[in-house]
């Protein structure tokens, strides 16, 4: 009983310095963007006080939208925190009992609102908005469970905290390389960066999850971009502490998955949105590739 209020009691720890840094990650993601761009850029810490600004703002709503509208960006929050708790971390380590298909599972839950809230607006950039979220996150699901798949068989269990690397074995193999490949493809497409999603624009021919939030103001969209911020920082995490083959410590891992992302957003384009199905089928080929090596 004791460890089990100590597991506990460090996921939800964990799941706060996760919030709390959240927003550093992203602003740190689009100043490396700026400074590429040979632009000043805003301050790393922007991000917090655009939360602020958007807390302190009233929340419009039409009298056309139903709860769904209010409930869809606080679903999609806790969503976000509760899987920022089942992460292997700083805190957790082998206290965690996350398991990641809940986890997968979970994420898809927000999701799944936030489309639901797009349409209840009847807007026409709401409805596009959502429709192309289902059609990613279509793609993109076999994908993450596939890197599970990889991680399980290697490891032979589905708690997140089982699947950390291994530095005292060989870690840096073939199957290695090709799953932190492939997953880091996918952790673009599934937190809407470049070049599947444009985070930065409002062009109705080229959003896709911004298209959801159009109608949001106030506190429910502060809640909606801490959420982003927090998914971010959390597939960071499991990009770092289970697929990149590195003895370095986690948190330099995140920093550099973080300029990595500023990286290649500057470096590519957002893509047509029906190649995003090549896209993600060339990271699908990349984990069977690492799944036959494994």
């Amino acid at each position: 009983m004791e460890a089990l209020m100590t597991s506990i009691g460090l996921n939800l720890v964990q799941g706060l310095v996760l919030l709390i840094f959240a927003p550093l990650v992203a602003g740190i993601i689009n100043k490396v963007k700026a400074r590429l761009q040979k632009r000043r850029g805003a301050s790393v810490l922007q991000e917090y006080f655009d939360i602020c600004k958007w807390w302190k703002k009233a929340t419009i709503l039409t009298p056309y939208t139903s709860v769904i509208f209010v409930l869809a960006p606080v679903v999609y929050f806790m969503t976000s925190l509760v899987a920022a708790t089942m992460v292997p971390g700083f805190l957790t380590g082998q206290f965690s009992v996350g398991d990641a298909f809940i986890f997968v599972y979970i994420l898809a839950l927000g999701r799944f609102f936030m489309t639901l809230s797009s349409m209840d607006a009847a807007t026409s950039f709401g409805g596009m908005g959502g429709s192309r979220e289902i059609y990613v996150s279509v793609l993109v699901e076999p994908a993450i469970m596939l890197a599970i798949l990889i991680n399980s068989i290697r490891y032979h269990s589905t708690t997140l905290s089982s699947m950390v690397i291994d530095y005292d074995g060989a870690y840096f193999t073939i199957s290695a390389v090709l799953a932190c490949i492939a997953f880091f493809l996918v952790m673009l497409a599934e937190n809407s960066r470049l070049p599947v999603d444009n985070p930065d624009t409002h062009l109705e021919l080229t959003m896709i999850h911004e298209g959801m939030t159009l109608e949001y103001s106030g506190r429910l969209l502060s809640l909606i971009h801490l959420g982003s911020y927090l998914k971010i920082i959390v597939f960071l995490t499991l990009f770092g502490a289970l697929y990149v083959p590195i003895n370095i410590p986690l948190a330099i891992k995140i920093l550099l998955g973080a300029v990595i992302i500023g990286v290649v957003e500057t470096l590519n384009n957002k893509m047509r949105l029906f190649k995003v199905r090549v896209y993600l089928g060339a990271a699908t080929v990349f984990l069977l590739l690492a799944i036959i090596a494994e």
